[in-house]
């Protein structure tokens, strides 16, 4: 459901003839804006700091009113930070200037999940509730119509259907009663009749079951080359209007979850799926404010700080990631955002410096990379299989092994890495170690790295957690990335793409992690210095050794560059 959400944003984007933006690489100073709290001395001395040291403008620095604190509430970044930062960067040009933002020590690492009695809530819970029962009412209707298809106008019996009724109650009854019909009906022996009847036959199968379920019906067994060209026309015609209803229904998807929007959306499902299909929809919004997962790192929602309302359940498609190409986005800007955060200020401090420092004579050491021997078929694979991570894993092995001169360690093995094994750490990628950090590490400074793992952003500086972004940089890594929940596979950079493109130099972290990661408004949060770039004077893997998939976006980046 996210995912398709997330591709029909994609989609009504490129079916609508917007401005195009121009992708542009080599992220600088003045279009970095730092975000520090008013009531954290450190949070604002970290900021000064960073500005001081890459040479940021003071201008372009926040400061964020509230508590510092993990955890934000969704009303207090709706209601007043949102707006504060919008308003900010409305002033003296910074909308158009600023590309990424930097959150420092003390700035919130997650927003909440919506409240559960908030009025949006309340109202659509009401609506989907008394729109269900209308929609059980109304089937009611359809199956006695459907019942009544019988010689002499002799109904069959049948127990009243109940406000909560099952989609599969209805389904079982729908099709029974269709079946029967059809049955009584062919047993008439007036032709005049049988039409009749059938035409009363499919009204009430396409009010059940949509142009979509007549299509499928149409359609079963492969016959609609002995249509007729009368037919064939009609089937044409079918197509292209569900095409076009199941586009809005898209469309309305990815727009903030209202009553409004429920009105709309039911009435272009009624038509696609009838009322069985209406039901199964409110049964899925039902649960997804059971569900309530509208929670999201603070550093990934302030991503789309520009972005008109959207709905806040699941993901939003990251327009800047390179699957999507140079699309159309009009006013949709999207921001980078990094956050210099760590156990202890000393070593968030230490996150700017050693950045700086290794950019001078760049990042030295061995690449570790740890799979788990699952083969995967690219045939049959998906985006989020554990398979694609791990094929991932061992084709960046490959490719720093053809391309570079860079000591590559792969374990192939389900095992992890275990203490000692990894001397002089420069780059690193593996998994699975829930929540419990595997220190077989010594890093070299200015290392980057990352595991895959549910949760392992949860906190940056709870003592005694050892969940891996917190403990990694403790440990003394210098740029990191993970999820503050869980994230589904999917959430994360596929390794290949996101070292790959560091590596060329040509990259900063955050451009490197924005071009290579899918979604915003979600669970991930990147740690280090935004304009850190390893690589920059001395890149080990040229753009040309690039994965295949991210070569076009390299030539339209690099069209834009100096």
């Amino acid at each position: 459901m996210r995912w398709f959400l997330g591709l029909a944003m994609v989609l009504l984007l490129a079916a609508t003839n917007l401005r195009s933006v121009p992708a542009r690489a080599e992220l600088t100073p003045n279009e970095v804006g730092v975000i520090a709290m008013a009531r954290s001395d450190q949070s604002q001395r970290l900021a000064k700091h960073y500005a001081e040291a890459r040479g940021i403008p003071p201008s372009q620095i926040f400061l964020l009113r509230g508590r510092p604190g993990e955890t934000m509430s969704r009303a207090d970044w709706e209601e007043e930070v949102r707006p504060a930062l919008r308003a900010w960067l409305h002033e003296v040009g910074r909308q158009e200037k600023i590309r990424c933002l930097v959150t420092c020590w003390d700035v919130p690492l997650r927003i909440a999940s919506r409240s559960k009695d908030a009025p949006v809530v309340a109202a659509r819970q009401e609506y989907l509730a008394r729109s269900r029962a209308s929609l059980i009412v109304r089937f009611s209707e359809v199956l006695r119509s459907v019942d009544s298809l019988a010689p002499g106008g002799q109904a069959p019996e049948r127990a009243a259907l109940k406000g909560g009724a099952e989609v599969g109650t209805l389904t079982a009854q729908f099709d029974a009663a269709l079946k029967a019909a059809q049955e009584r009906i062919n047993g008439l022996k007036s032709e005049d009749e049988k039409r009749q009847g059938g035409a009363v036959l499919e009204r009430a199968f396409v009010v059940g079951g949509g142009i979509g379920g007549l299509l499928q019906l149409v359609t079963r067994g492969g016959a609609t080359d002995r249509l007729a060209p009368e037919a064939t026309l009609q089937l044409e015609r079918l197509k292209g209007q569900l095409q076009g209803l199941t586009d809005g229904v898209q469309a309305l998807g990815v727009l903030p979850d209202t009553v409004a929007r429920d009105v709309q959306n039911l009435k272009l499902i009624l038509k696609t799926a009838g009322l069985i299909g209406a039901v199964r929809w409110i049964d899925d919004q039902q649960d997804l404010l059971k569900k309530n997962a509208t929670q999201a790192s603070f550093d990934s929602e302030l991503s789309l700080v520009w972005w008109p309302d959207y709905s806040l359940f699941g993901w939003q498609p990251n327009l800047l990631y390179y699957r999507y190409g140079n699309l159309p986005t009009g006013d949709l800007k999207t921001l980078m955002v990094s956050r210099l955060e760590a156990p202890t200020f000393e070593l968030a401090e230490n996150l700017i410096d050693t950045a700086i420092a290794t950019e001078k004579t760049g990042l030295r050491g061995k690449v570790y990379l740890d799979a788990r021997g699952m083969k995967s078929d690219p045939k049959t694979a998906k985006p989020g299989d554990y398979s694609t991570y791990d094929q991932s894993l061992r084709d960046l092995a490959e490719r720093l092994r053809k391309h570079t001169k860079l000591e590559v360690v792969l374990d192939d093995e389900a095992k992890l890495f275990q203490e000692g094994d990894c001397p002089e750490a420069a780059l690193y990628c593996g998994w699975y170690s829930l929540a419990k950090y595997v220190d077989a590490f010594d890093w070299r400074p200015g290392a980057v790295g990352y595991h895959l793992a549910s949760s392992e952003a949860t906190t940056l500086r709870k003592p005694g957690s050892k969940v891996w972004c917190k403990a990694m940089l403790e440990d003394g890594i210098c740029a990191t990335m993970g999820p503050v929940f869980e994230p589904y596979l999917a959430s994360f950079p596929l390794p290949d793409d996101f070292f790959s493109l560091l590596l060329t130099g040509q990259y900063t972290l955050a451009e490197a992690y924005y071009r290579s990661q899918p979604f915003n408004s979600w669970a991930m949060v990147l740690v280090g210095d935004p304009l850190y770039n390893p690589f920059k004077n001395q890149p080990l893997l040229a753009e040309d050794a690039l994965p295949e998939r991210m070569k076009k976006m390299a030539e339209v980046l690099g069209s834009g560059r100096d």
